[in-house]
């Protein structure tokens, strides 16, 4: 019997519009409502455009041959919108090809993004224990971003701090809901 050989590629995506944004908000006065051109929403992440969106990375980068070769030999097996984490599956002969066509991705539905490869693993188990400890520090770090920008919004306004309970207990319950949608994926 022939055993099929997969890797699989745990991705984050990485827009530096939004980066860039979280600089100019701390420094935009707390009195001013957010602009237009202050917030940012990263695209909607469908499973379906990511991989339409991949392929023509791959006929760009590695023309028809290349897409012919890789095309039919991955599939996207994990996708949080909230925190631009993908778990992608692809056959062992051809997971470099995807990685370099990933890096070659510059845009996503419109807005400049890096494709960042963050672990590469034979199994599922692994990638999903790296997909939960990589959702975890991206939802930690959200969090202490907002908690700092609402601290200096308080410093600025003289306001008392008010305790993070609340705050905390949200970011809990996301860190759950994120642990649970991994390890809930099959392979």
């Amino acid at each position: 019997m022939v055993r099929f050989k997969h890797r699989y590629l745990l991705l984050h995506l990485l827009f530096p519009a939004a980066v860039d944004l979280d600089a100019l908000r701390s420094d935009i006065d707390a009195d001013q409502p957010p602009s237009a051109e202050s917030t940012f929403s990263p695209p909607h992440l469908s499973e379906s455009s990511l991989i339409s969106l991949l392929r023509d990375s791959l006929s760009v980068s590695f023309g028809d041959i290349g897409a012919g070769e890789v095309g039919g030999t991955f599939s996207i097996k994990y996708l949080s919108p909230s925190t631009s984490t993908v778990i992608i599956r692809i056959s062992r002969e051809h997971f470099r090809t995807l990685w370099a066509a990933l890096t070659l991705l510059r845009k996503v539905g419109g807005q400049e993004c890096i494709a960042r490869v963050v672990h590469v693993s034979g199994t599922i188990r692994k990638t999903q224990h790296a997909a939960i400890a990589h959702d975890r520090t991206q939802i930690l770090l959200s969090a202490a971003r907002k908690r700092s920008a609402t601290a200096r919004k308080r410093k600025r306004e003289a306001v008392k701090p008010v305790e993070a309970g609340a705050e905390d207990d949200g970011v809990e319950k996301q860190l759950m809901e994120s642990e649970e949608k991994i390890m809930a994926m099959e392979a």
